[in-house]
């Protein structure tokens, strides 16, 4: 009967082992395998680093220390020393105070080793899992006195130690780990710190007083009932344990997450800031003062930009040429936001810059197009209406790259004009664009803009569309109140952008909405 209950004792603590080193591995690897880091490698690691092994070091190694130092000191043999360690008392204390520490030590060095390699997100979350499993084990072997069991258990001496390491496990837990984890962790609600008390104190008491009964008034059959016992308890420890790793799991999710959401936040901050910066320029960058030519008074012009986005790409212009020449541009970039506004500010400078050398309209646009070819890998296009207004004869030579008809409004009718549009400029070198002509005559308007007008969408995602914009625009007798500086120019356009508005209806601004309106006033009058 004695002999069955030792192979019964021997197999149920061999399983316990064996399920012990695979949920040690199981709970590193499910809480900080992280970046497809090699399983076997890490089964390999933490085999060589569980607590098991780490005792058998220590055991092994305060043996042999301390009977060598012995065998120094008293002049016998090495091999006398050694098996004094091991089968005397004489350094009962020794031993367990050289291993327990050894035993500690090892513990919170392979964890910290181990959690550095995993790039766990805190390392000290390693070290409370070596540590509970290290007091596991401790639980595990501390009742067993039996010298001739099969079972590797420490005699007499390592039971003291295996005790003495699991209070030092367990006040290591929860002074370097459990207390700032639980401060963090109740911050985040995904774990509460009360969960690590369940484990000593539902079953430290009844293991040591079962434990404690049974060996001092029980039989050799109720001593080995105690040890399987004891393991069952431990069983219900790992259990609890499972719980606390489920919970550990989550944290570290939560922590991964709030880390995640604050460097976002931070890489936000600062596209923000870019953006903020980036619009200052490029609203900096177009003429934004009305009347721009306050002694010309042969036109009224007047101008807005307002971007989809942070910043747009979008973009007027317009320039005296000569004394009786206006130039003006509107434009529209297929990108949006940064890179579209750098290659809006290249357009605007390229186009510019060839217009007041002296170039027609249709010269402008087909050296624009070649330089805006050039490195333009990132294949953005540009769509363009550029007009010269002659001021003392009315009459405009335009050029279209591939851009929307403008509005022509005459004694309050308004009309698109049909010119020929040509391709759009980046789009391919060598195109010939030509130029077209229309006269004004004294009161006429030309209402420019963009896509983000016609194709302003609401709530329902109903276009705004050309024919809208054409009957607004058709104003009849009902002329716009003029502006104080601007004339009837700058209502014109507030016309449009109040109206747009209010057949959005809120819904969100999908394109830059961009318009230039010029009227002709004749020659020059004397104000």
């Amino acid at each position: 009967m004695e002999k069955l209950f030792d192979i019964l004792y021997t197999i149920t603590f061999n399983i316990f082992t064996i399920l012990y080193i695979v949920m040690f591995f199981v709970s590193i690897k499910k809480c900080f395998l992280r970046e497809k880091k090699n399983r076997v490698k890490l089964f390999f690691l933490t085999f060589v680093t569980n607590p098991i092994m780490v005792f058998i070091v220590t055991f092994v190694t305060a043996m042999i220390s301390c009977g060598l130092i012995w065998a120094l000191i008293s002049g016998n043999t090495m091999s006398q020393g050694i098996n004094e360690a091991i089968y005397g008392d004489t350094f009962s204390l020794q031993i367990t105070m050289v291993g327990g520490m050894m035993f500690i030590a090892l513990s919170i060095l392979f964890s910290h080793l181990i959690g550095r390699w995993l790039k766990a997100p805190n390392v000290s979350m390693v070290t409370f899992i070596y540590l509970m499993f290290s007091v596991i084990y401790g639980l595990s072997g501390s009742s067993s006195d039996d010298s001739s069991s099969a079972v590797p258990i420490p005699s007499s001496g390592f039971n003291l130690m295996s005790n003495i390491c699991s209070i030092a496990a367990i006040c290591l837990l929860y002074r370097y780990v459990i207390r700032p984890l639980s401060a963090l962790t109740d911050k985040e609600r995904a774990i509460n710190w009360k969960l690590f008390l369940i484990p000593p104190i539902l079953f430290l008491p009844i293991y040591y007083t079962f434990d404690y009964c049974t060996f001092t008034f029980g039989s050799y059959a109720a001593n080995l009932v105690s040890q399987l016992f004891s393991l069952l308890v431990v069983f219900l420890f790992i259990w609890a344990f499972c719980v606390i790793i489920r919970n550990i799991n989550a944290t570290n999710a939560a922590i991964e997450a709030k880390d995640l959401a604050a460097e976002m936040a931070r890489a936000e901050a600062r596209i923000e800031a870019d953006l903020s910066i980036a619009k200052s320029i490029q609203t900096s960058a177009l003429p934004r003062v009305f009347p721009p030519f306050p002694d010309k008074t042969e036109f009224e012009l007047f101008a807005s930009m307002n971007a989809a986005k942070e910043v747009g790409g979008d973009f007027y212009d317009f320039y005296l040429l000569n004394d009786s020449t206006l130039g003006f541009l509107i434009a529209d970039v297929s990108g949006k936001s940064i890179p579209g506004a750098m290659f809006m500010m290249t357009a605007k400078t390229v186009i510019k810059s060839l217009a007041e050398s002296g170039l027609s309209p249709a010269q402008v646009f087909t050296q624009a197009n070649n330089k805006l070819c050039e490195g333009n890998e990132a294949e953005m296009f540009v769509t363009a209406w550029l007009g010269y207004l002659d001021l003392k004869t009315g009459l405009v030579r335009a050029a279209n790259a591939g851009h929307n008809p403008p509005v022509l409004i005459h004694n309050g009718k308004a009309e698109y004009l049909k010119l020929r549009p040509g391709f759009v400029l980046a789009g391919m070198e060598g195109i010939k664009y030509k130029e077209q002509e229309i006269r004004l005559e004294k009161g006429d308007m030309l209402y420019l803009y963009t896509d983000g007008v016609t194709e302003a969408m609401n709530n329902s995602e109903d276009l705004y569309g050309e024919e809208r914009l054409k009957e607004l625009l058709s104003f009849g007798d009902e002329v716009p109140e003029p502006s104080e500086k601007n004339g009837i120019a700058e209502p014109v356009c507030e016309k449009v952008l109040v109206d747009v508005s209010e057949f959005t209806d809120g819904a969100e601004q999908s394109d830059d909405i961009t318009m230039l309106c010029v009227r002709y006033m004749g020659e020059k009058q004397d104000q």
